[in-house]
């Protein structure tokens, strides 16, 4: 029996298209993904869609995670995404997984419909919705918004957000821990806590060889969706080394050490460095215990090496280097971080993806941003400045490629791959721009260069008026605002390379991350530094807290670190950015 004959995403297939009069069917695929699996061994199967197919369309073929662009724009619902389109990339109809019966009117339907319109018909898409800033000044009262819509969405019984199906909503916890630390809110421990240890505890987490699925179909966290992501066990063990950090829970760090444990046997390449995309659901092997699965073969792993993931597993990588005290964790993350800043082509934009193939795609918002916050979190835990230098590189190259000068913030693609279809229209994603704005933040801190901060401002803005329409999934321009509006912990250690000046650095690093930045100068090499920010050197090895601009006294002990930044804190009142 015949195959369909895919095509890749390409100018190429909508010349083809155009110039054979047919439609485009778009199918996105998840490597991961059950229901692709299934809808190849069934629908993708069927003798007359397979001959359709390959008469009368131009089937093309996308991976998500390889493709997050076209996916960002064509998704219908979840995957597979099963997109008719026009030969200009417009969409006739579609939906998710579709069985042969259905596909088989469908496809008849479309072609009866594209004949009727001679090939052209108005597109089923919005176009992206640019945010446009807003004059009001960014305030408190828009982050204790989203704080609400957090608060409100918790679902009380059971942990988490929501009803059913229930993803892990890291975000969203990661803003409700702040607001515990910061805020002094302690209903907010209460939704991490309870998130956290029932995720832990049911069956979203894999009890025979660690690592956490991708969702829960169910209300209480029982019957999960068997894919593991890499994108979600690199989020959870940052989430989890937070909550540990914050609470002292010794079951917060036992299960970031599950997740290392897992991710250290299946996703990181630990000869090369760098972490592999996900592996595949298979439902009735995760129903088997350890011995059963020995005999098993394991369920597959994509191990394609995706930039943005990898980005924040260097991040998380190096929090486990600390707060586990293991410098393996912090070898493994430079190692990854040195070979992703490696695959940049010669202006400094970095592929999607690498590893056996290289992307063609790159240059992305996403990769971008993610890969900046592990270069200034390799300077906060190394102390080596060329990590700094490096990332200076990275955002001004993609200030120059993905900002908006005009009216703020930043694109998810740089504009020479915006050329077919709707990635025409470059979009402003809120979560991507506020991961980016944090990145400029935490650069305008250690550098001292306003305008980074100036830059992250304005990034912020375009979304003053906006966040509203996003309830909980406003969560990532919460953190950034919370950055931008109360400002950084800053610890700056004064100190020539010592066994003294690293008890500072060690005591620091231990210290929950958000908000804070750690600044390491050495008296003999940043004189001039040392003297614009008015410190005195002359008693180094010393470390001096400001918590925003209330700053307290030189400190010579390191063990007095975490309780000047807690005092502090109660004496910071909240600010607003005005125009």
């Amino acid at each position: 029996m015949g195959k369909i004959q895919w095509l890749d995403w390409s100018k190429e297939s909508f010349e083809r298209a155009r110039a054979e009069g047919k439609p485009i069917l778009l199918d996105i695929k998840g490597s991961w993904c059950h229901w692709c699996h299934v809808m190849d061994e069934t629908s993708y199967s069927d003798p007359a869609i397979v001959d359709a197919l390959n008469k009368k369309f131009i089937p093309i073929r996308v991976d998500t995670d390889k493709r997050p662009d076209v996916n960002r724009r064509y998704n219908m619902g979840g995957w597979p995404t099963t997109a008719f389109l026009d030969s200009d990339g417009k969409i006739i109809t579609g939906g998710t997984y579709i069985p042969p019966e259905q596909l088989r009117e469908v496809i008849r339907s479309v072609l009866d419909m594209y004949a009727k319109s001679r090939g052209k018909v108005r597109s089923k898409l919005e176009p992206p919705r640019i945010p446009r800033a807003s004059l009001d000044p960014l305030t408190e009262s828009i982050a204790k918004d989203i704080a609400t819509s957090v608060a409100v969405n918790f679902d009380i019984d059971y942990g988490g957000f929501g009803f059913e199906p229930k993803f892990p909503q890291t975000d969203s916890l990661e803003y409700a821990l702040v607001r515990y630390r910061y805020h002094g809110e302690k209903e907010m421990l209460t939704i991490v806590s309870k998130t956290l240890e029932k995720m832990g505890k049911g069956g979203l987490y894999d009890h025979v060889e660690d690592g956490f699925f991708r969702y829960s179909t169910t209300r209480d966290w029982t019957i999960p969706h068997f894919e593991k992501m890499a994108e979600d066990n690199a989020r959870l063990l940052a989430t989890y080394l937070k909550a540990y950090q914050v609470t002292g829970n010794p079951f917060f760090k036992e299960k970031a050490e599950g997740i290392l444990r897992y991710v250290q046997s299946k996703f990181a390449d630990l000869k090369e460095g760098g972490f592999y995309g996900s592996q595949d659901a298979d439902e009735e092997y995760y129903k088997l215990a350890l011995e059963e699965r020995k005999k098993r073969t394991a369920p597959s792993i994509d191990k394609t090496f995706y930039t943005n993931y990898n980005g924040l597993f260097a991040s998380a990588y190096f929090l486990s280097g600390s707060v586990l005290n293991s410098s393996e964790y912090t070898k493994f993350a430079l190692k990854t971080l040195e070979r992703v800043i490696g695959t940049a082509d010669s202006k400094g934009a970095l592929p999607h993806y690498f590893g056996v193939e290289v992307s063609a795609l790159k240059g992305l918002l996403i990769d971008h941003a993610l890969t900046l916050h592990a270069l200034v979190d390799a300077y906060e835990y190394t102390g080596s400045w060329e990590h700094i230098e490096t990332a200076k590189k990275l955002l001004d190259y993609s200030i120059r490629t993905l900002g908006d000068e005009k009216d703020g913030g930043f694109y998810d693609i740089p504009e020479q791959s915006a050329d077919i279809g709707e990635l025409q229209a470059r979009d402003k994603p809120m979560d991507e721009n506020s991961s980016m704005a944090i990145a400029a933040l935490r650069m305008s801190w250690i550098t001292g260069n306003e305008r980074y901060e100036k830059l992250a401002e304005k990034t912020l803005r375009i979304f003053g008026s906006e966040y509203e329409r996003y309830g909980i999934m406003a969560a990532p321009y919460a953190l950034a605002l919370e950055s931008l509006i109360n400002g950084p912990v800053g610890i700056t250690i004064l100190g020539s390379r010592s066994k003294e000046t690293e008890k500072f650095g060690l005591q620091a690093r231990k210290l929950y991350p958000v908000r804070r930045y750690l600044l390491q100068l050495d008296p003999a090499k940043d004189a001039e530094r040392i003297r614009q920010l008015g410190y005195d050197s002359s008693t180094a090895p010393v470390a001096y807290v400001c918590v925003g601009k209330v700053c307290g006294p030189p400190l010579k002990e390191p063990s007095m670190i975490e309780p000047t930044i807690s005092s502090l804190i109660s004496l910071v009142p909240v600010a607003t950015v005005s125009q």
